[in-house]
């Protein structure tokens, strides 16, 4: 494809699915810095498979690509040893809601009770953005296993967050 159809291309994608992309964004990132880095990112990767998004299922793609930027982010803030330091953090507006805080929290406790397979699985799924072979090697199960950890893991995230989702919003 050349450049001039290539930009045409990008602009329009860009143009259609950039509220998508930041509202995706921000629920995964909460933050502005982290919210503008992932952006960033993601920005770049559909500059990159700018001919794969010119399809129905473009939708899906800039999903992924999301979560892809999203983890990229996080990753980039994470020190080589693993911590994170808490001078790369923000400090929570002092007008975010106390429910965000609460079902955060909520979800903390609920992953902590969850069977350490199963804890396992859905983080490599989710936030590490592994896929189910990879989750099976390092929980020491078969694929469906893996697949099994995950789908029960966020049955009981339903679960047992329900109640606080539907009763505090």
């Amino acid at each position: 494809m050349d450049n001039p159809s290539r930009l045409e291309l990008f602009e329009k994608t860009r143009n259609r699915y950039s509220n998508f992309l930041a509202a995706v964004l921000w629920k995964l990132t909460g933050e502005r810095e982290l919210f503008a880095e992932a952006f960033q990112i993601a920005l770049l990767k559909i500059w990159q498979n700018v001919e794969k998004l010119d399809s129905p299922a473009a939708g899906a793609y800039i999903y992924r690509i999301a979560l892809s930027a999203n983890s990229t982010a996080w990753k980039k803030r994470i020190s080589k040893d693993g911590h994170l330091s808490f001078d790369q953090c923000e400090e929570p507006a002092a007008n975010q809601e106390s429910g965000d805080l609460e079902l955060m929290d909520a979800v903390r406790k609920v992953m902590a009770k969850l069977p350490r397979k199963q804890s396992q699985a859905i983080v490599m799924r989710y936030l590490e953005q592994q896929d189910y072979k990879v989750i099976a090697e390092k929980i020491g199960c078969s694929e469906i296993g893996a697949r099994s950890n995950v789908s029960k893991a966020l049955s009981a995230l339903r679960k047992r967050l329900e109640g606080l989702v539907e009763g505090g919003r």
